[in-house]
């Protein structure tokens, strides 16, 4: 009898622990509406190629990680971003929506996200090493949503291979 339950409980464990791992390696952070608000019409497509998540597994609570997503009808347009709110906090008078720009960063946007681009060194992450040669490429654009100090998102599209780099920092 305490055989049966002993496997039983190691069964439940096994099962609520595979859910836990999925649900970590699934996680994206960019929904198709979201998509919708940084390009002009958009009604592509869009899957993460992969993420790095510099502080380990958190369950959703993320505070800094790195995303890469390939992108199919993303057209960027001048007037893009638009946001009434960005991972459901809202956008207010204080917070800095930048609207898509070329690379390479110009000085401000470079000073307000100093540590959050160079505070990892992600030439060392595989799926990350061209992203410090995409930001100087005068061919991509770059967006940043800042609400303060703690809470920022960076993005970085590559125009050449339709690939949406994403930053997240949350309390860091």
């Amino acid at each position: 009898m305490k055989k049966k339950v002993f496997f039983g409980v190691l069964f439940v464990v096994a099962i609520i622990a595979s859910y836990v791992v999925y649900d970590e390696f699934s996680f994206t952070p960019l929904k198709e509406y979201d998509l919708q608000k940084l390009f002009k019409g958009y009604s592509g497509s869009f899957d993460k190629s992969c993420s790095k998540d510099f502080l380990g597994m958190s369950s959703k609570g993320e505070l800094f990680e790195v995303y890469r997503y390939n992108i199919k009808g993303g057209v960027i347009d001048n007037d893009f971003p638009k946001l009434t709110e960005w991972e459901n906090t809202e956008v207010t008078n204080e917070t800095i929506v930048s609207k898509w720009k070329n690379c390479p960063l110009n000085y401000q946007t470079m000073k307000l996200y100093k540590f959050t681009l160079t505070s990892n060194n992600l030439d060392d992450v595989k799926c990350f090493s061209s992203f410090n040669k995409e930001i100087l490429n005068p061919k991509n654009y770059y967006s940043f949503i800042h609400f303060n100090d703690l809470e920022q998102y960076f993005l970085l599209y590559c125009t050449d291979s339709r690939e949406l780099y994403y930053i997240r920092r949350k309390g860091f």
